[in-house]
């Protein structure tokens, strides 16, 4: 900060004009932005300063409704002022650019791990006669989720029935096929291992203790992760959307052709689609693929009112929005009180020459995996908006394929 001050009084000084965008890159890109790893995080900083590095920050420019910038002071006064002359409004997420309901979201989150913690502090032993251990609790789990899986997809018969040219969105389901069968083998095989220890014939090893922990405490088994989706559910959930995922795959067998309109949040990979799409108008056009980019339009359907393949690209849909909601006028808009979590329509995703697309009035939203966001980054997907970009991008606005509620 004092280097950005002193910057800031060297660039002023003897000159007529402050140069606004010069400073804004110089803190953004230099002085805080070189110490910033994060792509994402970058462009919110670009995008705070974008906000307030401008003329109106010395002419009545508002931090936040209501609230100008404050008459200049030395930093006693400033203290001062913060503390006791009241006109401070109270902390909310308004003030960082955020819609109400992240307040919604930060408090549920809070209940959440409070609860998640007292249960894991509870005692596992038998409370009574007529309750249940919590080895038998398990075992009912184990079986209920054995009978359920699925069994294994033929890759040698799909091999031999795909032409050797395949396609690129061939090649993709083909691959999910590969991950499902890993995941199945896992599974069984660390359950039924799981099933006969409960039974007293195979001795209890701390990896089977571990495993039977995270089942009863209705955890995700982190000896499934190394070949499983990403995902925040708790394990029936979890259970619910592998096989939602497999019946996508079981769906595709039979043509072998991308379905009318696909849906993204049930792939291992979904970025392996979305390239896949590159790659098809790339082999059509003769393009390269390094200088193409993915395009999307925003349909007013739904996935049921989709009754033909795209002509050029891929319908698909799964994809939800946090932080704001998509307008049937065709752009994005505030969020409504307590809608959290809006669903986008039905998307056709296409790809075209960075050279032959216009990126005016568009936002660039971030697409992830899980609410966690961050390790699940996708792609950037540009989206219409009224607003300037910059809105959206303190409002920490983005695209998820998988949510909690």
């Amino acid at each position: 900060l004092t280097t950005c001050m002193e910057v800031t009084a060297n660039y002023i000084e003897d000159r007529p004009k402050i140069p606004w965008e010069d400073l804004r890159y110089v803190f953004g890109e230099i002085m805080y932005g070189g110490h910033i790893t994060d792509d994402r995080d970058r462009v919110l900083c670009m995008a705070y300063l974008q906000a307030f590095i401008q003329p109106e920050c010395c002419d009545g420019l508002e931090l936040v409704s209501g609230f100008p910038v404050p008459a200049p002071m030395n930093y006693s006064e400033y203290m001062t002022f913060i503390k006791d002359s009241g006109e401070v409004p109270a902390e909310s997420p308004v003030l960082y650019g955020l819609h109400p309901n992240a307040e919604i979201n930060y408090r549920t989150t809070q209940a959440e791990v409070l609860f998640r913690t007292i249960n894991e502090l509870q005692p596992t032993q038998k409370g009574g006669a007529d309750m249940k251990s919590p080895a038998e609790i398990v075992g009912e789990t184990v079986n209920e989720i054995l009978e359920r899986l699925p069994e294994l997809h033929n890759l040698q018969e799909f091999s031999e029935r795909l032409e050797e040219d395949r396609k690129p969105d061939q090649h993709v389901f083909y691959q999910e096929c590969e991950r499902m069968n890993a995941l199945v083998n896992t599974m069984r095989a660390t359950l039924e291992e799981l099933s006969l220890g409960l039974k007293g014939e195979l001795s209890m090893t701390s990896a089977m203790q571990e495993l039977q922990d995270q089942i009863f405490m209705a955890r995700v088994p982190s000896v499934w992760e190394p070949v499983s989706f990403m995902s925040q559910r708790p394990l029936p959930s979890w259970v619910e959307n592998f096989q939602a995922r497999n019946q996508q795959l079981l769906d595709w067998v039979p043509e072998m052709q991308s379905p009318k309109v696909t849906n993204v949040s049930l792939f291992f990979n979904p970025m392996s689609f979305l390239t896949a799409i590159m790659q098809h108008t790339s082999i059509l056009n003769s393009y390269d693929l390094d200088q193409m980019s993915l395009v999307v339009d925003v349909l007013k359907k739904s996935p049921d009112q989709i009754e033909t393949v795209a002509r050029d690209g891929f319908h698909i849909y799964g994809l939800i929005m946090e932080g704001a909601r998509w307008d049937p006028s065709g752009t994005i808009e505030d969020s409504r009180m307590k809608e959290l979590y809006p669903r986008m329509p039905v998307m056709t995703v296409r790809s075209l020459p960075l050279n032959k697309i216009d990126r005016r009035d568009q936002y660039e939203c971030p697409l992830y995996k899980t609410q966690q966001r961050g390790p699940g980054f996708v792609v950037g997907l540009f989206l219409k908006s009224k607003a300037p970009a910059r809105k959206w991008v303190i409002a920490g606005v983005g695209l998820l394929l998988d949510v909690v509620e």
